[in-house]
This record gives structure tokens, sequence and C-alpha cells, in this order.
């Protein structure tokens, strides 16, 4: 019985190192922005062979059974992409947003959320991306509105607990009448605090300067 326990805990910590090792390769894959077949294709035969030449082939058997597969690399990825945007979710129920519009080399227009939140104590602030959105139609703020509130309700979020936003000076943005701030402000309320992000203020200030 002594003897069955310790081959199934051998073999529970065996699966899990390769589980691991299957995670590990296909983030890189993901941050290499490599095709997921590389994996089976190139990253496995490549880790075999040079463990084979240095560690020796018990190492290199060990290297085959890790599972890269086209499917499983993609699968991989997906569960991280999406334990990646939960994570923030789970820890910021909205706290501040900072919110971007931007075009894309393929002329696609897309909404850069990102959140601000405190993280464990109120000393320990976090900044995470929160969403990248692709804007189906015209830029406008009932357009851009309209992708954030969809998320934010998607996700669970209330647009009622956010305590700040900021952005650049757009119209479509900061408009007074009817600006996705002024719409934010709406759900939220009007004493929620905005920003015109210093970053973008300090980017304009050298143009001007012809800095």
């Amino acid at each position: 019985m002594h003897l069955e326990k310790k081959i199934i805990s051998q073999a529970s910590t065996t699966d899990t190192s390769l589980l691991t090792a299957s995670y590990v390769i296909s983030l890189q894959i993901a941050k290499c922005k490599k095709a997921y077949s590389i994996g089976e294709a190139l990253i496995k035969p490549s880790l075999t062979a040079a463990c084979n030449e240095v560690l020796g082939q018990a190492a290199a058997s060990k290297m085959k059974d890790i599972p890269l597969s086209n499917d499983t690399v993609e699968r991989r990825i997906s569960y991280m992409a999406e334990d990646t945007e939960t994570q923030p979710i789970k820890k910021s129920k909205l706290s501040a947003l900072q919110l971007d519009e931007s075009t894309d080399i393929h002329n696609n227009s897309n909404l850069l959320t990102y959140v601000r939140y405190t993280d464990h104590d109120e000393s320990d602030m976090k900044e995470d991306i929160l969403r990248v959105s692709e804007i189906p139609t015209h830029t406008t703020s009932s357009e851009i509105f309209k992708v954030l509130n969809g998320f934010i309700e998607e996700r669970g979020l209330e647009l009622k607990n956010c305590v700040g936003v900021c952005t650049d000076g757009a119209a479509c943005l900061t408009g007074r009448n009817s600006g996705l701030v002024t719409k934010i402000k709406d759900m939220a309320g009007n004493n929620l605090p905005s920003t015109h992000c210093y970053i973008q203020r300090q980017n304009l200030a050298s143009k001007k300067n012809g800095i």
C-alpha cells in the first residue's frame, strides 16, 4: 500500500512539473508572438536534443512528455490571458479608470482601459491594463461609452463604484455636454474627479515648444 502511494505521488509530481513547463513555454511563445505550432515543431525537439547532450537520456525523455501541441499551446495562452484579465477585476471592483482611444496598424479603433486600485492595503497601489476593446463603428462618445459600459456590466462591475477617471483631451472623451467622462459621471455621480493625463499634456507641451 505504501509503495502504491509513493508511485501515485511521484506520478502526480511529474505531471505537475510537465504542466507547469507547458505553461512556461506557452507564455514565452505568446510574448514572442510566434505561431502556436512552434512548440511542437521546434521547441520540444530542441529541448530534447539539448537535454540528451547535457543531462542525458533520462532528462531528454522527460522533455518529450511536455504537452506542446498547437491546440494545447493555444489553450494555455487563452487561459493565461483570461486569468490576467480576471485578477485585476476581482481586486479592483472598479477604483479609478484610465482611458485612451487608439488606432492600430490596420486602422481599427480600440479603447484601452486601465484600472488603478489598492491591493491588500491602501498603501499598495496597483495599475493594470483591464481591457483592449475594439470600437466597431465611429469613435464617438456614445459608441465608446457603449463599449466600455458593456464590458463593465459583462464582468459584474459597476460604474457607480468608480472613484476617478483619467483621459486625454479629445473632445469625444472630455466634451462638457456629451463626452465620455460626462456619461461616466452620470452613472457614477457628478462629484467623480476627472483629470487630463499629464503624460499627454507633457507631450503636447513638448511639441508646442519644438523640443
